[in-house]
């Protein structure tokens, strides 16, 4: 299959996807999200070369990130230094490094130009893209950053800025995750949509643990924080009861009525686009029922509703990379 076709089966899955969301009953937030349109994105993400503002805390980065076809590249130097890392550069090899504190442990990096692969921790991973020599300054794919360092990440495509935050969320002992993949790790091909190969369109196992005294339901919710999906929700389920510890591998369409705000839509990238960073958050909620008129299509559609009853939450992500 050629890439125009492959794009052109993914752009029908994701105009289906929106037909669905449209005419399901859900959650809407009470202020709307901004203007959004997936499908114009789909149809010109080949072209989203341009630099990218990055902020860090708030706080603008000297040096811009850089697009090519959707995927970011950051400064290396300029990145790991506000994080506090030291870095190291080899002019002769190419090749760079940094050694940091996040979490209360050391981690490293090591990454040569024109290499898809790097050493995160002593282990060897490789990434969407090469890491770039441009005059001197290295550029690598925005995973190796978040996979050093646990740095979170947000993405805003109308000001096409990358928002860091190198500090996690406050910590309440409420801990969530999947056991079919490891965070910051590649999520099996089985959850991924049908048209994508080895699909089968079947939602993770997830687990949780640690709630807050309180907790009277949770919420699960998995969106697509890629520029082109532009936080797009694969699924929602609502109004868990307390009692719940996790949801089994493939129970999409058997929850009880009216759980899932948003039927589980698995992963299916456009071909080209590289890694798509998938986030699951669950919620620990003060109240037993959620109320929704509409189903929301953006996690902001959806995440202010939540916020407002939220004790807790717990954030998991993994990874997705559509046919190359």
């Amino acid at each position: 299959m050629n890439r125009t076709s492959r794009i052109h089966r993914w752009a029908v899955s994701a105009a289906v996807f929106s037909l669905i969301m449209a005419s399901t009953g859900g959650v809407s937030a009470e202020a709307p999200a901004k203007e959004r349109d997936v499908m114009k994105n789909v149809g010109s993400y080949l072209q989203w070369n341009s630099p990218v503002t990055v902020k860090l805390d708030g706080q603008e980065l000297p040096v811009k990130a850089e697009m090519e076809g959707t995927k970011i590249l950051i400064p290396f130097r300029a990145a790991f230094e506000a994080l506090g890392a030291k870095v190291t550069w080899d002019g002769a090899a190419g090749s760079a490094s940094a050694v940091m504190e996040s979490g209360g442990s050391a981690h490293s990096v090591q990454v040569r130009a024109g290499e898809e692969e790097a050493v995160v921790d002593g282990s060897s991973y490789t990434y969407d893209h090469e890491a770039v020599n441009r005059e001197g300054s290295l550029y690598v794919p925005l995973r190796m950053l978040t996979a050093a360092s646990g740095t979170r990440f947000e993405w805003d495509l109308v000001s096409r800025t990358l928002l860091l935050e190198s500090a996690a969320p406050t910590a309440s002992g409420f801990k969530a995750g999947s056991p079919a993949y490891e965070a910051q790790g590649d999520i099996p091909a089985r959850y991924a949509h049908g048209a994508s190969a080895d699909g089968k369109d079947v939602n993770p196992p997830l687990q949780w643990e640690g709630a807050p005294q309180g907790t009277k339901s949770y919420a699960v919710v998995m969106y697509d924080l890629h520029p082109i999906a532009d936080n797009w929700i694969h699924w929602s389920v609502l109004n868990l009861p307390a009692s719940a510890q996790g949801i089994s591998e493939g129970v999409t369409g058997a929850l009880p009525e009216g759980a899932e705000t948003n039927a589980y839509f698995g992963m299916g990238p456009p071909p080209h686009s590289g890694d798509h960073p998938y986030r699951v958050v669950v919620y620990a909620l003060d109240t037993e029922k959620v109320e929704l008129k509409n189903a929301p299509v953006f996690f902001e559609d959806l995440e202010p509703v939540l916020e407002e009853h939220a004790l807790a939450k717990s954030e998991w992500t993994g990874y997705f990379r559509g046919a190359e």
